[in-house]
């Protein structure tokens, strides 16, 4: 596992996402506030228990994993209430998927700045999700970790350019909001960056999602100490 990087940003002691866990013992409940789990591993057995023991091998007792949808936030409004023993929050919207299904990537269109012009206008978008998921994070004072979207994994050169090209506008807007709300960066493009970490071009594999989950839980334990600088995982 890959050491963490820190970055640039100011210690701030009334940071929401730098509460504390000190005198939570070793219990701690994640909750992962986006889609990525639930659209994209329908394979992953979500029963409690059973989801944590195969994200983290071995540490069931110690972890709790729940999964709330960005669409399920939305609809909630004011009235979402996370888990009363959550400890951290885990922010992760993949977005492989979608650019897929938008056909932009197959799109012919008339100017190159009209590509630009839907890809940004698709990022304005996210954008507001990945900010109203941050608000959420912060209002229930926890310690937060927001994810970069990972590559994708296509055979044709030319396709693996294009999709990157398109994720990199919405990364970009991840690692502005990280910085902006002081929070934790985890860096899955560092992460899962072999072919054999991928089952499907915008799919990760079960070697994947371990070395995802590993990266996230070494972060977890490295700001269970308390407030301290926004810092880049990997």
């Amino acid at each position: 596992m890959n050491m963490p990087a820190s970055n640039s940003g100011e210690r701030d002691s009334q940071n929401p996402s730098a509460v504390s866990a000190t005198g939570r013992g070793r219990f701690r409940h994640v909750v992962v506030l986006g889609d990525v789990l639930l659209d994209a591993y329908h394979s992953i057995d979500k029963t409690p228990g059973k989801f944590e023991e195969a994200l983290l091998p071995g540490t069931r007792d110690q972890w709790k994993i729940s999964v709330i949808s960005s669409a399920k936030i939305e609809r909630a409004g004011s009235a979402l209430a996370l888990p009363r023993d959550a400890t951290h929050a885990l922010i992760f919207i993949e977005g492989n998927h979608a650019i897929e299904s938008s056909g932009l990537l197959d799109a012919r269109p008339e100017a190159f700045g009209q590509t630009l012009e839907e890809l940004a206008r698709a990022a304005d978008e996210f954008e507001v999700t990945l900010n109203r998921l941050i608000q959420v994070a912060q209002a229930a004072r926890l310690v937060i970790m927001v994810c970069t979207m990972y590559p994708p994994n296509y055979k044709a050169a030319a396709r693996q350019r294009a999709a990157g090209a398109a994720l990199a506008i919405f990364n970009d807007r991840v690692t502005k909001r990280a910085a902006e709300a002081r929070v934790s960066l985890i860096d899955l493009r560092l992460t899962c960056n072999e072919p054999e970490d991928y089952d499907k071009p915008t799919q990760l594999s079960q070697s994947g999602l371990q070395k995802m989950a590993n990266v996230i839980r070494f972060a977890m334990l490295e700001l269970d100490g308390g407030a301290r600088r926004s810092e880049v995982f990997f």
